[in-house]
């Protein structure tokens, strides 16, 4: 029985474990806002995201902008100028975090959502400052200020998709009480079992298997997100970009844990030779009765 106890135990802290971990970082990393911001700003100094994001807002600005012809000749070195190097311009950084963080509450939050925008597409990013960036540096070489919409949403998949993100922002922030449970069920384990160095490397061994397990379903979601089709080349742009960045950060729990399972695995093994060792009837100091 106690060997049954324990054997359950293990399982179930395995599976609290591979929901608790994935649903922490989702929590802090984009349920977060401050989270979603340092991720989304570490692509905002990335060079080559830069540049292609710069091209590809440009002509965004140029397409939902009706400008008259004589004022499109004269913007056409501006426009040129912010396709080349706008990240270079030093409110660059400021109107790319804005960015984040507004596209972060249209997609977490309800402020300045209307009832279809809300239910529409499960990714909404709100370009506008980037937007409000070039058209000042285009007022400041034409000396014309162009009036544009306080918002420029552009989005990204469907309904579905919206409600997936709409569960992950619901259940997330629970992440705490699968890791609660993962501790008591390890912790139950270690009491009921007759040998805690078995519980140890099975916990190791487990802990490796949901690095694997994490890794492999991260490469899936990968491919699975090449399908979310997209309206507009900034959307494109941001979304494969974006999962690069949260796949690199989520692979850095991914390793920690590893590391930690593997440090399990080995004090479980180290402790098992040592009671094999103590459990010997060969070993140094025990004589054979007589």
């Amino acid at each position: 029985m106690r060997t049954f106890v324990s054997a359950v135990a293990v399982l179930l802290a395995l599976v609290l474990t591979a929901i608790a971990v994935p649903a922490a970082w989702v929590d802090r990393n984009v349920v977060d806002e401050n989270g979603f911001a340092r991720i989304s700003g570490e692509l905002g100094t990335e060079p080559g995201f830069q540049e292609r994001l710069a091209g590809a807002v440009a002509g965004s600005f140029q397409a939902s902008v009706d400008l008259p012809e004589p004022i499109k000749s004269l913007a056409g070195d501006a426009l040129e100028e912010a396709a080349a190097g706008m990240q270079s311009w030093p409110d660059y950084p400021a109107a790319w975090e804005e960015t984040a963080r507004n596209s972060h509450r249209l997609n977490f939050g309800t402020a300045g959502q209307s009832e279809e925008a809300a239910t529409a597409t499960a990714l909404q990013l709100d370009i506008a400052p980037l937007v409000r960036l070039i058209r000042d540096h285009v007022a400041s070489g034409t000396g014309i200020r162009i009036d544009v919409p306080d918002q420029n949403v552009v989005t990204l998949g469907e309904a579905s998709h919206r409600e997936l993100v709409e569960r992950a922002a619901a259940f997330a922030p629970l992440w705490w009480m699968a890791a609660l449970g993962a501790a008591v069920a390890v912790l139950l384990a270690l009491a009921a079992s007759r040998r805690r160095s078995v519980v140890m490397v099975f916990l190791g061994i487990g802990g490796l298997g949901l690095a694997l397990l994490w890794t492999s379903t991260a490469d899936l979601a990968g491919s699975m997100l090449g399908t979310v089709a997209s309206a507009n080349s900034v959307a494109e742009l941001f979304k494969q970009e974006f999962f690069n960045a949260a796949r690199a950060d989520f692979g850095q729990w991914i390793m920690a844990a590893a590391w930690v399972s593997a440090a399990v695995l080995a004090v479980g093994l180290v402790l098992m030779l040592l009671s094999g060792r103590r459990r010997s009837p060969f070993a140094p100091g025990q004589r054979t009765a007589r």
